[in-house]
């Protein structure tokens, strides 16, 4: 799974504090707004997690009810989400939409 693979290239520190935004969200949900997610495109949103001068994006979506799809992380570097970024993010929810089909969001 990307996020996964995303989480082990941090350090633990890091991955700690992306992990605790994960729990926020799976408790309080996207309603949990700004500054701690918005809305990319579409039915994509961003988790934000910032430590120190890192920043950490993890996008995702919303899936039947209230089940949360996480598409995949970075670490941005930049003023503006890269478009690459979000072109995979988009790619990633299709794949998964494709396989598991859409139900409900």
């Amino acid at each position: 799974m990307p996020v996964e693979q995303y989480l082990d290239t941090l350090s633990n520190k890091h991955a700690a504090k992306v992990l605790r935004a994960i729990q926020l969200l799976e408790e309080f949900g996207p309603a949990i707004g700004a500054p701690h997610v918005e809305t990319i495109v579409d039915d994509i949103q961003c988790l934000r997690v910032k430590h120190g001068s890192n920043i950490f994006r993890i996008f995702f979506f919303v899936w039947v009810g209230r089940t949360f799809v996480l598409l995949h992380g970075f670490t941005k570097k930049s003023q503006k989400t890269p478009r690459r970024e979000i072109a995979r993010a988009i790619a990633y929810r299709d794949d998964f939409l494709k396989r598991k089909g859409r139900e409900a969001t």
